[in-house]
């Protein structure tokens, strides 16, 4: 989709124009953005506070999966949302109140005029997320999905690189029990079965695969409800599950829709929460691994 556009460093992607395989074996200490990166292993570590509390489990228990932010929840802020369980630092302040260490994307690059939405040839897929955490986290231009999906994507992308006229896969995202799909993005490159990130929000995810975003908007499912699909029992499309294939018909009808609704909310209305909230579940991460090796005798005391 070369005619997408850029703006302000971004190359039609959510996030900043850096291909996922550049980060290397960074993917696995919790990478950020620009020189202001966040490391796990380095400022995963800073303003402990109080210091340890509790198992993994009880800490986690305050970063439970959201299938929605806050931008729709009455009388819950961004910051007091994202910062619930945090500790607090010894001058009193929460991590919130630190400089910024993110780029808000630049909305312009999205949902543009120009993008078509008729394809000679185009393979279509619904991805279904557990939470918009990990939606949110599709920043670094990565996704995974289960083995499964992941070979099924995977053969699919393959199938549609090899053929002799441009053949673009879709992605249509949605999030379990959300009531919405959130944006379009598409698979720009093959499954890498032996490259595994870590900053999903839970740890059973292996491989991942590029992709870029072109469509990034909140679409209820009642806007949708009526495309169904023959190749899964006749359901409609928002009843799929993770990876389900759509048809060429059908993928053009949801294609023309999700460009032409007009929504007043997108994940990056609650993109200052959903990084605040990442980075206090990676510092607890690197707080309670820290504990951990003391326990284990790793480290001294």
């Amino acid at each position: 989709m070369s005619g997408m556009g850029t703006a302000h460093g971004y190359i039609n992607r959510m996030y900043p124009n850096k291909p996922y395989s550049q980060y290397g074996s960074t993917f696995r200490s919790g990478i950020g953005f620009g020189s202001n990166g966040y490391d796990m292993r380095t400022n995963g570590l800073r303003g402990q506070g109080n210091g340890y509390f509790g198992s993994v489990n009880d800490i986690m228990d305050s970063f439970n999966e959201l299938n929605r932010g806050p931008k729709n929840q009455k009388g819950v802020t961004p910051v007091s949302a994202a910062t619930e369980g945090q500790n607090i630092s010894s001058n009193g302040t929460k991590d919130e109140e630190k400089e910024k260490e993110y780029i808000v994307p630049d909305r312009e690059q999205y949902n543009r005029e120009d993008f078509p939405v008729d394809f000679d040839d185009a393979k279509f897929f619904v991805i279904k997320s557990y939470s918009e955490d990990d939606v949110h986290k599709s920043k670094y231009n990565v996704w995974a999905s289960t083995p499964n999906g992941n070979k099924k994507l995977d053969a699919a992308y393959q199938e549609a690189n090899q053929k002799s006229a441009h053949c673009p896969t879709f992605l249509f995202f949605s999030v379990n029990t959300s009531g919405q799909f959130v944006g379009l993005a598409e698979m720009v490159g093959p499954v890498d079965f032996q490259k595994n990130v870590e900053f999903w929000q839970q740890d059973k995810w292996t491989g991942c695969f590029p992709l870029n975003w072109h469509i990034v908007k909140d679409v209820p499912n009642n806007s949708l409800k009526h495309i169904t699909l023959e190749n899964n029992e006749n359901k409609p499309v928002t009843n799929s599950r993770d990876t389900q294939e759509i048809k060429l018909e059908q993928g053009h009808k949801l294609l023309k829709i999700f460009k032409e609704h007009s929504s007043k909310t997108c994940i990056l209305d609650d993109f200052e929460f959903y990084e605040v909230r990442q980075k206090a579940i990676q510092e607890t991460k690197a707080k309670h691994q820290l504990q951990k090796q003391v326990w284990e005798g790793k480290l001294p005391a």
